[in-house]
């Protein structure tokens, strides 16, 4: 299990909270599945998880976290296949979506972040335009970048299935997203390998999600969006809310078929959820009480 978490810090820079859960999940999987790694099936994970009655959150968080156990105990000759592929989340009836609602707010976001130095000026760019996961941004490649003309697009990972998926970049609702890429392969040497991550740190890392938080917390000062909480200063969004606000913006714009295969949703009703409240509340209309009384609702 350490070899794992050891290998996912090396490659991926997750937090230190993601890899504290992940050695709990596997932790308790362990104790509760009696079966040799490789002999574990579907069901033996559909027993354990059943035999927990938890909240949706805490089982989906513990299907991500066996899910990528799995993908690289098979990649490491250590199982056959990955069993947790046939097990489904857990949908939670009241969770609904939550983006930014206030055009002012969205409008200061974008200022601080348009002032964030690199590369996490272009992280959040796309996390704010795009939609895709932050894990996902984290763990693009050189590689995963196409920007041929009339061919613009992203390969990323799935954070939650492990396979990689084609995200079409457009200049008309993404054009911050291929102006900041195109400068960023500019600056970068021609001959980087193709698995060299595009986003790294001034030590040669691949960026970590705790530096990215770190600078989080200063674009949402800059933008005068941070709340007093226990004496302390807390930012009013965190980096999900980038998520939730570009995929009700994305759902005014495409199809939902479309929107679901940029956000990487598996369930339908995940995305289906943005078009419900698109249609429902206007981001481009709404006033502050408005924006107050729906994140009441949720």
């Amino acid at each position: 299990m350490e070899t794992f978490l050891s290998d996912v810090v090396h490659e991926h820079g997750l937090s230190t909270n993601t890899i504290t859960s992940y050695r709990c999940d596997l932790r308790t999987a362990a104790a509760m599945i009696e079966a040799p790694l490789e002999a574990i099936t579907a069901d033996d994970i559909k027993q354990f998880f059943a035999s927990r009655n938890e909240q949706p959150g805490t089982t989906n968080r513990r299907i991500a976290s066996l899910g990528r156990f799995f993908r690289w105990a098979v990649k490491q000759g250590l199982a056959l296949h990955n069993p947790v592929e046939q097990v489904n989340s857990r949908y939670h009836t009241e969770h609904r979506p939550q983006p930014i609602a206030s055009e002012a707010e969205r409008r200061a976001l974008d200022s601080a972040i348009a002032n964030s130095s690199q590369p996490y000026r272009l992280i959040f760019i796309l996390l704010r335009e795009i939609g895709i996961r932050t894990d996902e941004v984290l763990n693009l490649n050189v590689g995963d970048v196409i920007l041929e003309p009339g061919r613009e697009v992203l390969l990323v990972q799935d954070s939650k299935s492990g396979t990689k998926r084609m995200v079409v970049l457009t200049p008309d609702v993404m054009p911050r997203s291929l102006r900041g890429l195109r400068s960023w392969m500019r600056e970068m040497a021609e001959a980087l390998p193709p698995e060299t991550p595009l986003f790294r740190s001034s030590r040669g890392n691949r960026a970590s999600y705790d530096t990215l938080h770190r600078r989080w917390v200063q674009v949402c000062k800059q933008a005068h969006l941070v709340d007093i909480e226990d004496g302390r200063e807390v930012p009013r969004y965190t980096l999900h809310h980038l998520r939730h606000t570009a995929a009700a913006e994305l759902i005014a714009f495409y199809p939902e078929q479309v929107v679901r295969r940029i956000l990487g949703h598996r369930d339908p009703r995940s995305t289906r959820r943005y078009a419900e409240i698109v249609h429902a509340h206007q981001l481009g209309g709404s006033t502050q009480e408005e924006a107050q009384r729906e994140q009441q609702a949720s």
